[in-house]
């Protein structure tokens, strides 16, 4: 009847089950046996969804003891109301008119603060929104929001205070307090609590390599990268109370494996389904390509792309519209038939990257369900130490070789640089390894595999160090006027834009994620640029004439001024931060309370943007920053490649 399963359905023994999706039986009921069929269908869901509701109200604290009865007379009564992803079951203020229970899905409480809505409470399956107070208000005090497909009861106010008043011991209302600890930073915290296998992206590791997206495109025959290093940020705490840290999250854009997927109840044909390890799966022989499921989605994890030549085969259970179609739908497919799981977090080279079920490892998520985190999230294999361990070595290494021979030194030195520069080829192989058979369980825990990236990387930079203590105890510390000259001050430039850029990808990420609201690509730097001077532009319309004197005075200069972006950068305040400190400038402007409030309500919006016009530059240049120190680390590793080719050729000749 579209809500959620009650329960779970395990195979005992093995078996061969037939998964028939509900639009597809519907579709086929409604066509067979003439307009009887779908009145038999039509039947058959009212009498469902009757026991269902019946079912679920015995749960609800204010039926749970009525009589007979009285528990019909709210049954009769009921209206069901369904709602997609954002639409508003009330509004604050309206008249309050009728009482809902939570059938399925999840609505969140919100109220206005400061002019913006705010995330108060989440309410869930089993939970009574809107109860009247016997001597309080019959408006509402707040915003009932659908977070997700919804399906609600409506009861209507006089039956529900009828059947209360005469039932006075029963409990007036059972809704739950689910009052979110970080609600700005869970603001969709349906989505956090439906994912079975969700992307996170740690903005405070992530270096905007763009590894995981070649990685995936890659891992794919088609060359289709299945996910976006874009969408919402989620401030959260993550780790064990005892020592648990506020993160920045990026919920990038790719298929989270729902609990209640929506394209799979919109496919037209049932190429959508869920494999036997829980997994939504795309099957393109039944895909014609429609784009159905791309709608559907609310995070826009599907996309319609050409269908591979090679798929276009002939297939036991094809259809002729499927293989005719030159399209179809792509998502994330965790790289099931990939050897070591998804090749995304095996791609990563800074850990900053994990699939995961956020039920399970954000308690904050796990707070809103009623339930405990059952797992922390992992935690990121330091590089230091290794790096330390290097130095030391590199130490002990030079003080071994200062009495050897220059050929072993050079050999010596020459194996370490050769391996350095395998960190190239290791960071980039193919990842299209295929596996005869799927033994990996499903993607539920705090990490998948180790990040093989990650791994390389640490062992760059340590062998990195070693080989400074090679190249010393080689050539010391003299400069000749020759090819090994050269060499040793090419492979010294190449050491410095190599820590150099170690030392940005530990410190650039941090600050460049509090410049930001949400995940962003360097694409689309210009085109928000743009978007912010037309809102500005929006804003000022109309204004009074002290809003725009506020604006000329402080809230104008803010922004353009020519050295902001960097002290932004310096000082190493939040965005909110930085709008609260631009807020207490203007309050200082202003003699009366009364004023203050008048002009922080007016002035609100422009506050956030001219916030963000600051930071905007700040945000580019810190991308910038990161993406140019890789190519000048690989210009000097080239140049140092070919001194090295042409210092053993000259050695080689010296030596016959």
């Amino acid at each position: 009847i579209g809500a959620s399963r009650a329960m779970d359905a395990v195979c005992v023994e093995r078996a061969r089950v037939a998964s028939v999706s509900m639009a597809v039986f519907r579709r086929a009921t409604g066509r067979g046996g003439g307009g009887k069929s779908g009145e038999n269908m039509a039947r058959v869901e009212r009498t469902l969804r009757r026991a269902a509701t019946r079912d679920l109200l015995r749960t609800v604290g204010f039926m749970r003891d009525l009589p007979a009865r009285d528990a019909d007379v709210v049954l009769d009564a009921i209206e069901h109301v369904y709602l997609a992803r954002g639409d508003a079951v009330f509004r604050q203020g309206d008249a309050s008119t009728h009482v809902y229970v939570v059938a399925d899905g999840m609505l969140k409480l919100e109220t206005e603060d400061s002019g913006r809505p705010g995330v108060h409470a989440y309410v869930a399956r089993g939970d009574v929104v809107g109860a009247p107070n016997t001597d309080g208000p019959s408006a509402r005090a707040c915003t009932a929001v659908a977070a997700g497909p919804s399906w609600l009861l409506a009861v209507p106010r006089d039956v529900f205070t009828g059947v209360v008043g005469r039932h006075a011991a029963a409990p007036l209302s059972t809704s739950r307090a689910l009052t979110s600890t970080t609600s700005d930073g869970l603001a969709d915290a349906y989505r956090l609590g439906i994912a079975r296998s969700l992307m996170l992206i740690d903005q405070d590791a992530c270096v905007r390599c763009g590894h995981c997206a070649w990685a995936c495109g890659d891992a794919h025959d088609d060359g289709i990268s299945r996910l976006v290093r874009r969408g919402d940020k989620v401030v959260t705490p993550v780790g064990e109370s005892s020592d648990a840290r506020l993160a920045s999250l990026l919920v990038a854009t790719s298929c989270q494996h729902c609990e209640q997927p929506a394209c799979m109840v919109d496919c037209p044909t049932g190429a959508i389904a869920r494999d036997p390890r829980g997994e939504v799966v795309i099957r393109e022989d039944l895909c014609i390509g429609c784009g159905a499921c791309a709608k559907a989605c609310p995070w826009e994890s599907i996309q319609i792309a050409p269908r591979a030549t090679s798929s276009k085969r002939s297939l036991p259970m094809a259809s002729h519209a499927a293989l005719s179609s030159e399209h179809v739908a792509v998502k994330c497919d965790l790289c099931r038939d990939v050897e070591g799981g998804p090749a995304c977090v095996r791609a990563c080279p800074t850990d900053a990257l994990v699939r995961v079920k956020p039920i399970d490892v954000l308690p904050a998520v796990a707070a809103i369900f009623g339930k405990h985190a059952v797992a922390p999230l992992a935690k990121k294999r330091p590089a230091w130490p290794w790096v330390v361990g290097g130095a030391g070595g590199a130490l002990a290494l030079a003080r071994a070789f200062a009495s050897s021979s220059a050929m072993t030194t050079g050999a010596v030195s020459g194996a370490l640089v050769m391996v350095l520069v395998a960190y190239i080829a290791v960071k980039r192989r193919p990842r299209r390894q295929r596996v005869a058979s799927r033994a990996r369980a499903v993607v539920t825990h705090a990490a998948v595999g180790p990040s093989s990236t990650r791994i390389a990387f640490i062992a760059h930079l340590t062998l990195g160090a070693l080989a400074l203590g090679a190249i010393v105890a080689h050539g010391g510390a003299q400069v000749t006027p020759n090819v090994a000259g050269a060499l040793a001050l090419s492979f010294w430039a190449t050491a410095v834009t190599g820590i150099m850029l170690a030392a940005l990808y530990a410190l650039v990420p941090r600050r460049l994620t509090r410049l930001e609201h949400q995940g962003t690509l360097p694409e689309d730097i210009a085109p928000r640029a743009r978007a912010l001077d037309e809102r500005a532009f929006t804003l000022l319309s109309g204004q009074r004439e002290g809003t725009k004197a506020i604006y000329a005075r402080i809230l104008g200069p803010y922004a353009r001024a020519p050295w902001g972006p960097l002290a932004l950068v310096v000082c190493g305040r939040t965005l909110h931060d930085e709008e609260a400190r631009l807020r207490a400038r203007i309050d200082a402007v202003l003699p009366t309370p009364g004023q203050r409030a008048s002009a922080r309500a007016e002035l609100d919006d422009l506050v956030r943007l001219v916030v963000a016009q600051r930071a905007l530059p700040a945000e580019r240049g810190l991308g910038w920053v990161l993406r140019a120190g890789l190519p000048v680390h690989v210009v000097c590793t080239s140049i140092t490649m070919i001194l090295f080719v042409v210092h053993v050729a000259a050695a080689l000749v010296r030596a016959r």
